[in-house]
Formats: C-alpha cells, structure tokens, sequence
C-alpha cells in the first residue's frame, strides 16, 4: 500500500468515520504533532478527537500529493453546525505508519 493510500484511509476510517478506535494502526506512540493546540503522541491526538467528534465534520478531500514520505492532503470541512474550514495537511510516513503531521487551516 502507498503513503497515499495509508492516508486516505486515515481519513476513512477515522476523521470520516469517527472511530478512534482505529488510530493505533495508522498513528505511531511517539507522533510529532506540529500543532500547538494538540498535544504531542498518539495519545494527544487520541486526546483531541475525543473534542473533535462531538462536531461530527465531514473531510471532504479535494487533492492528495505524495513525495516520497510525505503527503499533503487539501480538504473542505463541514462541521455540524454548518460552520466549514479548509484545511492542508501534510502528514510525514515510515514504514507506513503516520509519524508526523503539519497542518493549516482557513475558516
């Protein structure tokens, strides 16, 4: 499986379907968040969604580049409240598990 396809099915599986449940298998322990309002580690991303779900986005992704072992990914949010953000992330892979993630988001 690609890096591209690692993400992409991130995205399914957990941002889209709302399942935590399923980071472990694509989130490394000691993940670097370059976000300073998500705490460092699987767990502080674990720590976030558990915020982030209660609005119920749906990522529509827009376009995905893969260079080696990066990914950036372009997506529209839709939060429940009908509220929308458009977000690049860029995500940094070894050995197919996610081990890094910058991120810009517009509202």
């Amino acid at each position: 499986m690609t890096n591209k396809e690692i993400v992409l099915n991130f995205y399914r599986d957990v941002w889209n379907a709302h399942d935590d449940s399923k980071v472990a298998q694509y989130v490394c322990e000691d993940y670097i968040q370059h976000n300073p309002n998500v705490e460092q580690g699987r767990q502080g991303l674990l720590n976030f969604l558990k915020f982030f779900f209660t609005k119920e986005a749906k990522h529509d992704i827009q376009l995905v580049l893969e260079d080696g072992d990066l990914v950036a990914v372009h997506v529209y949010v839709t939060f429940n409240d009908g509220s929308k953000a458009t977000v690049t992330d860029i995500y940094r892979l070894v050995d197919g598990v996610i081990v890094e993630h910058w991120d810009s988001v517009q509202k």
